[in-house]
């Protein structure tokens, strides 16, 4: 699954998330730009992080998360964030229970 993470895509202008935010996004000082592309999906999944946790809560979390796992915290963020806009109760949990289920009736 491409959830389309990497950044600016060389551009000038903001990642996903500033461009969410309508805020400016500073080369080197944006915590979310090498994780929100502008262009594709990085808004919407910046949206759907941002509608659940909010963005000064998941940039707090990114920075007490170190560079080199960053992007997983990142891919988990927003997993979890799109889970819960299709299932508000359960989110991710849902998908979990799917898969134990499957797993009790192949193991019968």
């Amino acid at each position: 699954m491409d959830l389309g993470y990497g950044g600016r895509d060389g551009g000038d202008g903001p990642c996903g998330a500033c461009k969410f935010l309508r805020r400016k996004c500073v080369k080197g000082c944006c915590i979310f730009a090498p994780y929100f592309e502008s262009s594709g999906q990085g808004s919407a999944h910046f949206a759907a992080v941002h509608k659940v946790f909010g963005a000064s809560n998941a940039a707090k979390l990114l920075m007490r998360i170190p560079i080199h796992k960053r992007l997983d915290a990142v891919v988990t963020l927003c997993y979890e964030a799109l889970a819960r806009a299709t299932d508000p109760v359960y989110g991710c949990v849902a998908h979990i229970f799917a898969l134990q289920r499957q797993w009790a009736k192949l193991s019968w």
